[in-house]
């Protein structure tokens, strides 16, 4: 029945666009305005600052020439998705939900650029923390291949080909007529979500244990000067791990309402309009939160970065 009903407004919302409106009409309710609202007001305010942030953070990174390293640069990719997110994502979704607000309508080319590029831009962002977390990986457990074989450039082609499979395999399913339903993105989310979920905590287990080892061991045994050297490139390494590992879980965070939402819909246990025109608008405020919090958090365990804010902040204040 939930099913008749979505495909009955597929001819009557959005006709002209090349794929198919899986909603519901908009009906104007306390409830419904109030969150459309509250919605608009907080991506309103959200988006600029997103983007101010992650343009700041290629500004100060690119800036100084001793920030060119293979986390950094792989941080930058991140950055990007991010800059995706509050530059197209963001905007599109304020537009659709002002338009509803106002008229009660549906402003459908924002409804089209939210519903086809959220799940690829999202994807991205997986992508590439999964992709960051196994570099993190080499970097602290297999140090010596990292430093002869992991190059800036490899890291950038190896992202870069992880998001072009994503965005051939994205678009293909997005516009096929497969791909339409909704269930089969909650199970492609669903698989991506575990294994960089798991993959976290496969790795923040083995960095848990090796830096007691290494704690141990430093109490122990009296260090040279190259010792010392050594100890701290890998703390600097290890620092960076739980950087992105505090990253990964802040996305996950930002990620989780949109994850119970989704299950909430296919399971049925609450009524499509309040889906539609609530809870899922109000899930997908929260997982924009991340191109909010990803620079904060990245400038706030970085030292060197830190360093070049101040500096540019200077510059630009003379």
């Amino acid at each position: 029945m939930r099913n008749a009903t979505l495909n009955e407004t597929n001819s009557l919302l959005c006709p002209h666009l090349p794929i198919r409106v899986t909603s519901l009409p908009y009906r104007s309710t306390p409830t419904t305005q109030i969150v459309t609202l509250v919605t608009c007001i907080i991506n309103g305010i959200s988006c600029p600052v997103a983007i101010m942030e992650n343009l700041l953070v290629f500004m100060v990174v690119l800036r100084r020439r001793n920030l060119w390293t293979v986390f950094n640069t792989s941080v930058l990719c991140l950055t990007f998705t991010d800059l995706l997110i509050a530059m197209i994502i963001q905007p599109a979704f304020i537009a659709y939900q002002t338009e509803k607000y106002i008229s009660g309508g549906y402003a459908c080319v924002p409804y089209f650029i939210k519903t086809v590029f959220e799940f690829w831009c999202v994807g991205l962002s997986f992508v590439t923390l999964a992709l960051i977390t196994l570099e993190r990986y080499v970097a602290v457990f297999k140090p010596f291949l990292y430093r002869d074989s992991v190059t800036r450039v490899r890291v950038m082609l190896v992202i870069f080909s992880g998001w072009l499979l994503w965005s051939v395999f994205s678009f293909t399913l997005r516009f096929s007529s497969f791909g339409m339903k909704l269930k089969v993105y909650s199970i492609l989310s669903s698989i991506l979500i575990t294994f960089t979920l798991l993959e976290t905590i496969f790795v923040y287990i083995r960095l848990y244990k090796i830096t007691r080892i290494k704690d141990r061991a430093v109490t122990h045994v009296s260090n040279t000067s190259e010792q010392g050297q050594n100890r701290a490139i890998d703390d600097l390494e290890t620092k960076a791990t739980k950087t992105i590992l505090i990253i990964t879980g802040a996305f996950f965070l930002c990620f989780m309402p949109t994850l119970c939402a989704s299950i909430v819909h296919q399971a049925a246990a609450v009524k499509d309009d309040v889906i539609l025109h609530v809870i899922y608008p109000l899930a997908e405020c929260a997982l924009f939160l991340t191109a909010l919090v990803n620079p904060v958090i990245y400038v706030w365990r970085n030292a060197s970065v830190r360093s070049s804010l101040k500096e540019f902040t200077k510059f630009t204040r003379n």
